[in-house]
């Protein structure tokens, strides 16, 4: 799953910032840049924990995947107000930079994830009886 969601979203990361350069000047291109690699890095990091814990039941997994969907929100929010303050960086192309990537991110993963076919609930039983 990281290679669905790593390559289209590197790829719409660096035409966020070319865009960004060419409408806005080189601030805003590199702020667009820096927001698309802080998301990449933030996501991908998640998904690498993610693997540690695939094998747990379904259930499980799931709300794992939700608890570390909400804390890589909430720590690229908190990373990109520090950043945009003390490296000078320009907020708007930053936040389209962050949203571009994290849109694209998010679209591709749930790609990979129905590709990989793995379970969603947790399969019966041997015994065949459900309780």
């Amino acid at each position: 799953m990281l290679r669905t969601a790593l390559l289209p979203s590197l790829g719409a990361g660096v035409v966020t910032a070319v865009v960004a350069w060419i409408v806005a000047g080189g601030r805003a291109g590199l702020s667009a840049a820096f927001g698309a690699a802080l998301a990449l890095i933030f996501f991908a990091a998640g998904l690498l924990v993610m693997r540690k814990v695939i094998d747990v039941n379904a259930v499980a997994l799931m709300a794992a995947a939700m608890a570390v969907f909400f804390g890589q929100l909430i720590l690229v929010l908190l990373v990109m107000l520090a950043a945009t303050t003390v490296l000078d960086l320009q907020a708007l192309p930053t936040m389209i930079g962050v949203v571009v990537v994290v849109l694209v991110w998010q679209i591709f993963q749930v790609l990979g994830f129905v590709r990989s076919r793995r379970p969603v609930y947790d399969p019966p039983s041997a015994g065949g009886e459900v309780t």
